[in-house]
């Protein structure tokens, strides 16, 4: 029997797995980084209309538009982790019954080899 695909599964859930510790990673440094720059557009004193506010909104607009991207790819990525940790119990269950399957035949021929 053949299980290469079982390596090429293993491989593709430990980097599903691996990217979504990644993105968890970058999603949480990215929202530290907006609650900074909020933080700071919120301490300045000058009205909306100067210069220095328009800066950090558009840096705040700019982290969210991120923030969102990584969101769906988070989400993408524990979609693919889902679909592969299913896959990988489908796997298990078949396993179980090849297991089980074949030592009904192993007994069987031990029967008649009187073994």
């Amino acid at each position: 029997m053949e299980l290469e695909w079982l390596g090429n599964l293993e491989t593709r859930v430990r980097e599903a797995a691996a990217r979504l510790s990644e993105l968890r990673e970058e999603n949480r440094a990215l929202r530290q980084q907006l609650q900074e720059v909020e933080t700071r557009a919120a301490t300045l004193s000058t009205p909306p209309a100067q210069p220095e506010d328009r800066e950090p909104a558009e840096e705040i607009e700019a982290l969210r538009v991120r923030v969102r991207d990584l969101e769906d790819q988070l989400a993408a990525a524990e979609t693919e982790r889902a679909e592969a940790a299913a896959a990988a119990k489908d796997w298990e269950i078949e396993r179980e019954e090849v297991r089980r399957r074949v030592e009904g035949l192993v007994e069987r021929l031990e029967g008649l080899t009187g073994g």
